[in-house]
């Protein structure tokens, strides 16, 4: 009977042991599935806090584009009546006012009817060229009239090489941006294509659409040179 008694108690002691145990590791448990459940919530408040700045940063992103061409617009729009002279010797203005000079020399070169008015007349803004072989730097002017400067343009032919009295070798160009100048640069091949058709007139409009008339008259316009190429390979 001590016997029995005796492994009873030992029994109930180890039972208490297994239980004083299981206390310890339901609490263990318990305090991780608590942190578990913290880190639950703060991972939760992470992820909407990324997603709501990736909405603000997509967000100011398009802000960004918006703004981007609306600059590119204003900058094409403000040299609307500019002009750029290449070829003027460096010092050829020296002495003189910038302005005058070069209306004197647009009327005497072009064989213009009267002498251009001219807001401004500046040399581009980079270094002076040192070194007589080095070429001089543009000239840059803004007309006082759009239909005088698209006047010059006529005159000047495209683009084609004159000789001022001073025997300098001078193009007067249109006054582009850089984006402008790329995209009118893109329809090259195209306009290279439509000079050996017949009868088809075409034409490089602001800012850079290229526009078709047909022999029959009918007139396309086209933003994408690719969707240009594609139409005088099929319909002319």
């Amino acid at each position: 009977m001590a016997t029995l008694t005796t492994t009873a108690k030992v029994h109930t002691d180890k039972l208490q042991e297994l239980q004083c145990a299981l206390g310890k590791i339901e609490s263990k448990i318990d305090d991780t599935m608590g942190r578990v459940a913290e880190l639950e919530t703060a991972t939760a408040t992470h992820s909407d806090s990324i997603h709501a700045m990736e909405v603000d940063i997509l967000a100011m992103k398009q802000e960004l584009a918006t703004l981007k061409i609306r600059y590119e617009d204003l900058e094409a729009r403000s040299r609307r009546c500019n002009l750029r002279i290449v070829g003027v010797k460096e010092g050829r203005e020296e002495g003189k006012l910038m302005s005058g000079f070069v209306a004197e020399l647009l009327k005497e070169t072009l064989q213009l009817a009267s002498t251009p008015l001219l807001d401004r007349a500046h040399r581009t803004l980079r270094s002076k060229p040192v070194g007589g072989d080095a070429p001089p730097r543009a000239i840059v002017i803004k007309c006082h009239y759009f239909n005088e400067k698209e006047a010059i343009l006529r005159k000047a032919t495209g683009g084609k090489q004159l000789t001022t009295k001073d025997g300098d070798k001078i193009l007067v160009l249109p006054d582009y941006t850089m984006a402008v100048s790329k995209q009118r640069a893109a329809f090259n091949e195209v306009r290279s294509l439509l000079r050996g058709l017949e009868r088809v007139r075409y034409g490089l409009l602001f800012p850079a659409t290229l526009r078709i008339t047909t022999p029959e008259g009918e007139e396309h316009r086209f933003k994408d040179p690719l969707k240009a190429k594609e139409f005088i390979s099929t319909k002319l």
